[in-house]
């Protein structure tokens, strides 16, 4: 870079001579480094995104209704698949020690469904992983299903790994599948318990369903932590009102505790919700839902 201004904010070192500046490790790691755990620079698409909805986000909340992740667009899908890429290239790692669920994911033929699969990522990290593992992912969002087509094919994995445009209902279709996961994304659906009670229906007995949702605390509290304000703040400009954009709707929003999911679990035939034990996992933890 030649901007000083990246240097006076500190972001970057100063060469010895000119006008030439060179980033630092740390910096250049969270806006360049596309795999690492701490890249952040996809946060920028995302805030572009909102922010140019800012007018229709006002007219949501004065008046009802809400953003959908149509109106937000490409900035925004395509920001959450770089947020959220080096976290899901991590699911077989954190997967491994999770022994009934490497036993499923390592079986020979074995079959898992992928709800709100978005570019594909957390699909083809686990098909990449375990070679005899087929994976259907299915989105609503139609660009999200061709981007997620299109990874899967330069990937490699196209053979294994197919996306479908729709919703949780045609999961039962294709079933029985030998595990179901929705990764960060139940919290912006507008009807979480019948994607619930599909994926309930979709999964052989005895087979595991996992959420990954935002590892937010057990109860509100004033003031929260870094992660709840962060949390909030993604709820507010973005995921609660692309769920409020379709009726009926939850409006759950990025927050979604404990309880909460405890109860659409209930409310969708499950007996109950565990924690499995994946920690050090970034924003995020691991639901698993039984019965």
């Amino acid at each position: 870079t030649d901007s000083p201004e990246t240097v006076a904010a500190g972001s970057a070192a100063a060469q010895a001579t000119g006008r030439r500046f060179t980033l630092s490790a740390g910096p250049a790691e969270v806006l360049t480094d596309e795999r690492s755990l701490l890249y952040l620079a996809p946060l920028a698409r995302m805030f572009a995104a909102s922010g140019g909805q800012m007018p229709a986000l006002l007219e949501a909340y004065r008046t009802g209704g809400g953003v959908s992740w149509q109106q937000f667009g490409v900035e925004a899908r395509e920001s959450q698949a770089d947020l959220n890429r080096p976290w899901f290239d991590q699911l077989p790692a954190a997967f491994a020690d999770i022994e009934d669920l490497h036993r499923v994911l390592s079986r020979a033929g074995a079959r898992i469904a992928d709800v709100g699969a978005g570019a594909g990522w957390s699909a083809i990290a686990l098909a990449q992983a375990y070679p005899h593992l087929r994976v259907d992912g299915y989105d609503t969002d139609d660009p999200s299903v061709e981007l997620a087509r299109r990874n899967a094919a330069t990937a490699g994995v196209e053979d294994r790994v197919r996306f479908h445009a729709a919703d949780g209902g045609g999961l039962a279709v294709d079933g029985p599948f030998d595990a179901v996961f929705a990764y960060e994304c139940l919290h912006d659906m507008p009807r979480p318990v019948e994607v619930l009670t599909a994926m309930r229906a979709a999964v052989a007995d005895g087979g595991p369903v996992v959420i990954m949702d935002e590892a937010v605390d057990g109860a509100f509290a004033s003031p929260g932590n870094d992660i709840e304000k962060i949390m909030y703040g993604f709820s507010l400009f973005v995921c609660l009102p692309d769920g409020l954009s379709h009726r009926p709707s939850e409006a759950t929003g990025t927050v979604m505790r404990l309880p909460i999911l405890r109860a659409y679990a209930q409310a969708a035939g499950f007996t109950d919700v565990t924690t499995l034990p994946i920690t050090d996992f970034g924003f995020w933890r691991f639901y698993r839902l039984t019965g």
